[in-house]
């Protein structure tokens, strides 16, 4: 038996409730987060060793600002056990709870690769309408990955949708030649040479390692003002 989703009715196999929108507020949250993370290490800690009340070594959390910023702004929306409810629906438990997308409200679809020692780990990045985000690449029981569902929601789209597809995402979904037809239904997203995907663990070290450097030294620099 099936979850009537729209109807917020509860589905009997996993006992939950499911509906468009669900979990968007804690994507705002989760997305605030990552974004206020390194500007409150920043300046709490100036703050408190210009007052006294600390020393200076709780300075060096800004080393790591960035990164928590960063794990937070992806460990958040990423999904598992999935599931697909009257046929547009896409629900799934999250960090910060259960979290769902309207595949036919999408608004946006990127890629996520991350590689690794014995393989990438290869998701799609949908965003609907409603708020809602998931980080995502199988349903729940090993069923297969959500591909088919996105790439049948998004040829259903009007040709006005304006969904914007990365170009690895629109490779991913065998959707490049949809992407640059003339009409409206999809539009080209980011960009990226498929060369590059190997280098971007090393490339992303070294961009937060001197991002993270400057912040520590604009910290100190803050602190001893005055």
């Amino acid at each position: 038996m099936t979850t009537n989703a729209r109807g917020n009715t509860p589905d009997t196999r996993a006992g939950t409730a499911v509906y468009a929108g669900q979990g968007s507020a804690a994507r705002r949250i989760a997305d605030a987060v990552a974004l206020l993370a390194p500007l409150l290490a920043l300046l709490v800690p100036v703050v408190l060793v210009r007052a006294g009340l600390i020393n200076e070594g709780f300075l060096f959390l800004n080393m790591a600002s960035l990164i928590i910023g960063g794990l937070v702004a992806a460990y958040a929306h990423m999904g598992w056990h999935a599931r697909s409810y009257d046929d547009d629906l896409l629900s799934a438990r999250t960090l910060t709870g259960r979290r769902t997308v309207d595949l036919a409200r999408l608004t946006k679809v990127g890629r996520l690769e991350v590689p690794g020692q014995a393989r990438t780990d290869d998701r799609l990045i949908l965003t609907d309408a409603h708020g809602g985000r998931l980080i995502l690449n199988k349903l729940a029981g090993g069923d297969g990955t959500v591909d088919t569902l996105v790439r049948r929601a998004l040829i259903r789209r009007s040709v006005d949708a304006g969904v914007v597809v990365s170009d690895r995402a629109a490779e991913r979904l065998d959707l490049r030649t949809e992407v640059t037809r003339p009409n409206d239904r999809l539009r080209a997203g980011r960009k990226l040479h498929g060369g590059l995907i190997g280098f971007l663990p090393l490339l992303s070290v070294f961009v937060l390692a001197l991002a993270s450097i400057g912040l520590t030294l604009l910290a100190w620099m803050l602190a001893d003002a005055g």
